[in-house]
């Protein structure tokens, strides 16, 4: 991994990044399975131990003995041996990074040794291809489900005082009850804490929106970038979480989010068919949806690349439900409610022009 890749993903973490610099990240993690893989690592660190560092020396500390403990595994020289890679100095609340570069990959590295040593985090990871889903129990006796092109990462033996999973993607959990041992979800944008409850969750990192949606129980949601603030979600209600940029030209940082509040969605007045969980029912479900998300969504459903060749066809509008049909049935579906395009069939890639 680049210096550069580790100063922006520290910075991230921090919530300091720029607009400028999340889009670059986010640029380099889509170009390099590798380094998305790190950054997933090095933010579940940061979830679970930056509250107690942060804003003190202890960071600094920390990291310095980290650095040792990898230094005498690998027989390279003593962190005493070497010039001191960051200074921790009070700022605005929080500490200031003096030495940038160093310090990100000071703390990177001991995240890195946290993960790949401690005994408490042996990490299971469930994934999903494109095309299909899966659903297990956890040792809980949760049931998740997840949809296509998703990833589940947890400890293999939950501790003692909470359950805590990390998501990518979209899964269905039903929350087995523990009233003394919380069930917390975390996400890139949105942590999500409950006793027991069933509810969607929907987190995909290219996707403008991470939303939840609860269908019994009760749900409390922070947002990444806002940790005092808590949303307390009752059955029917959703959070959604997107993206603000007021030029709609550039990407924004996690700081930049704005939630809103509001209910899961029916796909007819007096139906009974929600939304947000068709997918479990085999149902790809859109309503006055414009086409290039769609196509995102038509991409993880049938295991595809879309295309298009005309950016004016990116805003077309449909509303339907797909179940069963092929990628070439669907598409023929779709320019018979809206002849305005025309598509092309390349092995499994589909360009729209």
């Amino acid at each position: 991994m680049s210096e550069r890749f580790f100063e922006i993903v520290i910075k991230d973490l921090a919530g300091d990044s720029t607009p400028e610099e999340g889009q670059e990240l986010k640029h380099i993690m889509s170009e390099d399975a590798v380094a998305q893989r790190q950054y997933e690592l090095f933010r579940m660190y940061w979830a679970q131990n930056h509250h107690d560092h942060i804003d003190n020396r202890k960071l600094f500390s920390n990291v310095q003995m980290r650095i040792s403990e990898l230094e005498k595994e690998t027989g390279t020289p003593a962190v005493h041996d070497i010039e001191p890679l960051m200074t921790p100095v009070r700022g605005k609340g929080r500490l200031v990074w003096m030495s940038g570069v160093a310090a990100a990959v000071a703390l990177l590295i001991s995240a890195g040794v946290y993960y790949y040593h401690s005994q408490h985090e042996t990490l299971v990871a469930k994934f999903t291809s494109k095309g299909e889903k899966s659903t297990f129990m956890l040792e809980d006796g949760t049931r998740v489900t997840l949809n296509a092109d998703s990833k589940l990462e947890y400890a293999a033996n939950f501790p003692e005082k909470s359950r805590e999973v990390y998501l990518t993607g979209e899964a269905f959990f039903d929350v087995h009850g523990d009233a003394q041992k919380p069930f917390i979800i975390h996400t890139n944008k949105m942590d999500i804490k409950v006793l027991g409850t069933a509810f969607n969750v929907k987190s995909y990192p290219n996707d403008a929106a991470t939303e939840a949606t609860l269908l019994k129980g009760a749900i409390e949601v922070t947002v990444a970038d806002n940790p005092d603030e808590k949303i307390i979600l009752k059955p029917s209600q959703k959070v959604v979480v997107s993206d603000y940029d007021s030029t709609r030209k550039k990407s924004v940082s996690l700081k930049d989010v704005v939630p809103s509040l509001t209910t899961m969605t029916y796909f007819q007045q007096k139906d009974t068919m929600i939304m947000e969980t068709s997918w479990l029912q085999n149902k790809l479900t859109f309503k006055d949806e414009d086409f290039v998300t769609l196509a995102k969504r038509m991409e993880r459903w049938y295991n595809v690349s879309i295309r298009f060749n005309a950016a004016s066809r990116k805003q077309l509008k449909f509303t339907g439900i797909l179940e069963g049909e092929t990628v070439a049935e669907a598409l023929h579906a779709l320019s018979l409610t809206e002849p305005d395009f025309s598509y092309r069939i390349e092995d499994s890639t589909i360009v729209i022009y």
